[in-house]
């Protein structure tokens, strides 16, 4: 083991220590934002769209110790993801509560509560799919017009909720209505050079396509880079879980893109495309997920004998950069794992902590250590 996957498990160790001393503070609550690392001072009850960022990561926390703690923990959480699934809100981020959550609750106890939430999750997200474009809408209640016929590259961070239904009830309906969303991705969001709208419009009841947009980034011609990562995460996952090479070479094309126009420092600006002298904030949460997808690209390109050595490089060079640079995870009272992740209300940009970017940390730090959560996938995690 060489010196710098040593640094690797001891930054794991410390999260995992950390998660020991967060478990009794927050209960059953949902830690979300900080701003100076203390999420216990605005935990959320239902978890908003974030939720089983927390719970996914007390559950990896169990995956490297073997501890029955984490477990039983988790399995306290279950009343309040019914309650989500009977009264709270609902969207397309359904995907993200309930893959990181009841999926791995279900595949490690073998809970029919669990199961139940998993399939009753995937039905609400279902709901959203809209047959006439092939997506599943994003934002906004069902019965209401406002960006009715509206994608969004994060989606396909929700996608594997439907695959993991299909893998438990052996109904296709789920995974066929994620592949149509996943392939309108691949030909519409994504532009020509390989930058990505983080929206797409299309005419909610003809499906006709109108454009792309941009809700998170600087503008609608922009690149925003934690949409980019989504992206690359996603179409790697699309491709894990249909073997289809269309979505290999997507995940491959965003990840060019972003190997071309990353700083030297290996984090990215929150948008690739600010105009000349922007204040140029960088998001710690982008290059966390980047790399999760990089470490999966570099896997599956090595499985099928296409190398791709260089995204694992790019990976290890973010990951360090987040350790070296943006890691709190040793050494402070923080109850985050990541500063810098960007943030905007009202037009004004600002760093924050993130419950996602600690996710998405912990989860890159396990994979550059060669180990494979399957946090998303229900073909090689099975149940």
């Amino acid at each position: 083991m060489g010196e710098t996957e040593i640094a690797w498990r001891k930054e794991l160790e410390a999260i995992v220590h950390r998660i020991d001393r967060l478990m009794p503070i927050y209960g059953t609550e949902f830690p979300h934002l900080a701003w100076n690392g203390r999420y216990s001072e605005q935990l959320t009850v239902e978890g908003s769209w974030t939720g089983s960022f927390w719970t996914g990561m007390v559950y990896l926390a169990a995956r490297i110790t073997g501890e029955r703690k984490y477990i039983d923990y988790l399995l306290d959480y279950l009343p309040v993801y019914d309650k989500r699934l009977n009264e709270g809100w609902l969207d397309h981020d359904t995907g993200f509560l309930f893959q990181l959550y009841a999926v791995p609750l279900y595949r490690s106890t073998g809970d029919k509560r669990a199961r139940d939430q998993v399939v009753r999750a995937a039905d609400e997200l279902l709901k959203r799919f809209n047959p006439r474009g092939g997506f599943i809408r994003a934002w906004g209640r069902l019965d209401d017009p406002e960006r009715a016929g509206k994608m969004i590259i994060d989606c396909l961070l929700n996608l594997p909720l439907l695959h993991s239904a299909t893998a438990l009830t052996l109904n296709p309906a789920y995974a066929a209505a994620a592949e149509r969303h996943v392939r309108n991705a691949a030909r519409y969001q994504i532009r020509a050079d390989g930058s990505t709208h983080h929206t797409f419009d299309f005419e909610p009841d003809k499906g006709e396509p109108i454009g792309g947009f941009n809700e998170g980034g600087y503008d609608d011609e922009s690149c925003w880079s934690r949409g980019q990562a989504w992206g690359i995460y996603g179409f790697v996952l699309a491709y894990a879980q249909t073997g289809d090479r269309l979505y290999m070479e997507a995940a491959r094309r965003l990840a060019d893109y972003w190997l071309d126009e990353l700083p030297e420092d290996g984090i990215p600006s929150w948008d690739f495309r600010l105009p000349t002298g922007s204040a140029s904030l960088r998001d710690s949460s982008a290059a966390a997920i980047a790399a999760c997808g990089m470490f999966e690209l570099h896997a599956a390109l090595r499985e099928s004998g296409n190398g791709g050595d260089r995204y694992r490089a790019c990976a290890i060079r973010m990951l360090e950069a987040l350790r070296l640079g943006y890691s709190t995870a040793r050494g402070d009272e923080s109850e985050a794992m990541l500063n810098g992740v960007f943030g905007r209300v009202s037009g004004v940009e600002y760093e924050l902590n993130a419950i996602w970017g600690d996710y998405f940390y912990m989860e890159a730090l396990l994979l550059a250590c060669g180990e494979r959560p399957n946090m998303w996938t229900s073909t090689n995690g099975g149940f």
